[in-house]
């Protein structure tokens, strides 16, 4: 097994696992942090025209679901970084080479 393949593997099941592990414990409030700076930035794109009706959600309730949906994605990312290691450790061990695109 070619050697910077497997650490370039793990380096990224590691750093998406380790993304995804902040995301869904909310670390140090990075979700939440994000989140609001992610709704600043799309608040441009929020512009009603005049006849449409404009549905009343506070903001404070948007955030709380756009927390909870970022918390949950990065459940999913912490999932798909351990699935990668097993993957990994299983291939390392039985002894199979990584599958290549050549």
């Amino acid at each position: 097994m070619e050697k910077w393949r497997f650490v370039a593997a793990v380096m990224m099941s590691l750093t998406v696992g380790l993304i995804g592990v902040a995301l869904a414990i909310n670390f140090r409030g990075v979700t939440e942090w994000h989140v609001r700076r992610s709704m600043a930035t799309a608040s441009v794109l929020r512009r009603v025209p005049p006849w449409r009706w404009l549905p009343d959600a506070q903001y404070d309730k948007r955030l709380a679901r756009f927390v909870l949906l970022e918390r949950v994605i990065g459940m999913s990312f912490a999932a798909v970084g351990v699935m990668f290691l097993i993957v990994l450790v299983y291939g390392s061990l039985s002894g199979e080479p990584m599958p290549s695109s050549r």
